[in-house]
């Protein structure tokens, strides 16, 4: 909800709302009654009111009370709407009176608020809230909520039109009065990031000159300053604040002609359009600056004019700085009765507002003027006076600047300890990234290293492939080939026909067997051991029984680890080479077999009662090669014990972990 949200909550440039409100056609309280009667919907009703309220009765509380008890009285309105906005508008009533009450509402408003997700009116109240407590010169809760609000304002973003440099230039304000301007500096900067507005932006352009003053920073001060003086069409106040506080820059920085010309141009400006709270004391400043020139006619002459000023409205605080300066004035003409009546009439002033603190150099000016009326005895007793509060005013500065240089420790502090956090916590995302790059980098290595690993794997699956079809098979082609061509050559020999014919159907019964032996092996539906296990029971009982072999076989059929292709495949030969080699050649008629796991260990062992071999005699043949061969394909371990007459054993053992 947008209510005006530069009239409700521009608390740091005072004057340029000032100047607005001065060309804003009034409203009455009966004349936003009259407007909002002709509105039908009841909730368009409240936000009339509520921006109505806010645009044209800031300043007069009793009017705003009254609105928020029409509001109360609005009917078909959720309820808490009404609590919001009618706390809203009290929040603002209270805004001038009283700061405790002010935060009260502003506290109510905000928690309504932020459930109606009306979040413009919701950081206009904590803007307001924050603004309160630094009025109490609490100044650490003051900051805590300005950045709690500028971290809500980021995060929403989009979802709120408030401007953010509201916020960034109250924080400023707050910072300049605790003498913190090198984090004013900042805020006004980052003021500067977000607004437009060439009259706003010089309004915060002199606070930023102002903090430079402070660190004695003076050419950067006018550097900052001076661009303002390009702008047309500024507004009468902030063109008036700029040329006057370009002056002090420059008296501060010696060129005196320069300042005095500056000064003019801004006191000519606020007294020709009438401006609240700069007119009457623009004119003061510049009339004392007269009297440091020693230019007596023409600090008369602004005398003269305060006598009679063009705002007849002033605060106690601004007559205690008049009455200061008319008895300057009237002391350096001599003119010591009228000088002496100007100092008694400062100095009441201040007693009756409590406003000691403020009489600088008034008792010294009527201790001159007692003086010059041969009153010597008061005129002691007054320059005793001023001793006094000159100690007075040296001790309150004293615990003042204790005080606010203890509130800009304590924020610096704070600062330090935000820019420690976000440090570290920049650090942390650093980190975190590095990690999850690292990370990204390992898998990626990982996944190469595994897409490598199993081309490498497929790769040599293939080219053991190509071997046992070339070892099992070529033998056996090339034998059914030259058979073929034999038996054409004897066709007409029926029984030598007939012979071959048989050896060549026995050579393709065998490399049918090979190539189903190859075709299992590669089959990723057999990779499990109880397949596995089966057809080696399967094919020992075969080739045994149909050889009148008596055998028992002790094979496990639990195995509880997966079995891979190779390991399989290799197994698989190395047992049908065993079996095979036995039942042709072994002459045997027992045969043990046993096939067991222990943990991932693969134990094989078979033996045989046959006529058993000498190894070193075995000349032909590659059925041992390729036993030991294969068992090395799979990290295996072999032990042959055989000898003629003795039978044979095979030992193996196999870790396929």
């Amino acid at each position: 909800m947008k209510l005006l949200i530069s009239l409700g909550v521009l608390i740091w440039s005072y004057s340029v709302v000032a100047h607005a409100q001065q060309r804003m056609p009034a409203m009455s309280l009966d004349d936003i009654r009259k407007q909002i009667q002709q509105v039908e919907r009841p909730e368009e009703k409240l936000r009339k009111y509520v921006e109505m309220g806010n645009r044209f009765l800031r300043n007069t509380p009793d009017s705003l009370f009254e609105i928020v008890e029409d509001i109360d009285a609005l009917e078909g309105i959720d309820a808490k709407q009404k609590v919001a906005f009618s706390s809203l508008l009290k929040a603002n009533a209270w805004r001038i009176l009283n700061a405790d009450s002010t935060i009260y509402y502003a506290e109510k408003a905000s928690l309504s608020l932020v459930d109606l997700k009306e979040y413009d009116s919701y950081l206009m109240m904590e803007n307001l809230k924050a603004s309160q407590y630094q009025r109490k010169n609490s100044f650490l809760e003051a900051e805590s909520l300005f950045l709690n609000a500028i971290s809500y304002k980021q995060e929403l973003d989009e979802q709120t039109d408030y401007p953010i440099q509201f916020l960034y230039g109250n924080l400023g304000n707050l910072y300049v009065r605790v003498g913190a301007h090198d984090l004013a500096i900042d805020m006004f900067e980052k003021f500067m990031e977000y607004e437009d507005n060439p009259g706003s932006r010089c309004n915060i352009m002199a606070k930023l000159g102002a903090s430079f003053v402070e660190l004695q920073q003076y050419d950067k001060a006018i550097e900052t300053l001076s661009p303002c003086l390009e702008i047309d069409n500024l507004p009468p106040p902030i063109k008036a604040i700029t040329y006057t506080n370009l002056s002090q820059m420059y008296k501060l920085n010696g060129d005196t002609l320069q300042s005095l010309e500056l000064m003019e141009r801004g006191a000519s400006i606020s007294s020709q359009f009438r401006i609240p709270t700069l007119a009457n004391s623009h004119l003061i400043r510049l009339g004392k600056f007269y009297l440091d020139l020693d230019r007596l006619e023409d600090a008369d002459s602004m005398a003269t004019k305060t006598k009679n000023p063009v705002i007849p409205y002033s605060r106690p605080n601004e007559d205690i700085i008049k009455y200061e300066f008319l008895s300057a004035v009237e002391l350096k003409k001599k003119n010591y009765s009228q000088s002496l009546e100007y100092a008694e009439r400062a100095i009441g002033l201040a007693d009756e507002h409590n406003l000691n603190l403020m009489l600088q150099e008034v008792y010294s000016l009527k201790s001159d003027a007692l003086a010059g009326l041969g009153r010597m005895d008061e005129a002691l007793a007054s320059e005793r006076k001023q001793r006094i509060q000159n100690e007075e005013n040296f001790k309150a500065e004293k615990e003042k600047r204790l005080s606010m240089m203890t509130v800009r420790y304590q924020l610096q502090n704070k600062e330090d300890a935000l820019n420690t956090a976000n440090l570290e916590i920049q650090n942390i995302r650093l980190r975190n990234m590095a990690i999850i790059i690292c990370m990204i980098l390992t898998a990626g290595y990982i996944l190469y290293r595994y897409r490598v690993y199993y081309l490498l794997k497929e790769e040599r699956t293939r080219n053991q492939i190509a071997r046992d079809l070339h070892d099992d098979l070529s033998g056996t082609l090339s034998s059914i080939s030259f058979f073929s061509e034999a038996a054409l050559r004897v066709r007409k020999d029926p029984i030598e026909s007939q012979r071959f014919l048989e050896v060549i159907t026995k050579s393709a019964v065998e490399a049918k067997e090979k190539i189903n032996d190859i075709i299992w092996a590669i089959d990723p539906s057999k990779d499990d051991w109880s397949v596995f296990l089966k057809k080696c029971k399967r094919f020992a009982a075969d080739v045994l029984d149909s050889n009148d072999i008596t055998y028992s076989m002790n094979i496990d059929d639990s195995f509880s680890f997966p079995v891979e292709l190779e390991v399989r495949q290799n197994l698989w030969l190395i047992f049908k080479e065993c079996i095979t080699n036995l039942s042709k050649h072994a002459n045997a008629t027992e045969v043990e077999i046993t096939l067991t796991e222990k943990g991932s260990i693969v134990q094989m062992k078979i033996t045989d009662n046959g006529v058993g071999f000498d190894p070193d005699k075995i000349k032909n043949g590659n059925g041992i090669k390729n036993i030991r061969y294969r068992a090395e394909q799979i990290n295996g371990e072999v032990e042959l014990i055989t000898d003629e007459g003795t039978g044979t054993t095979w030992s193996f053992t196999f870790n396929v972990s």
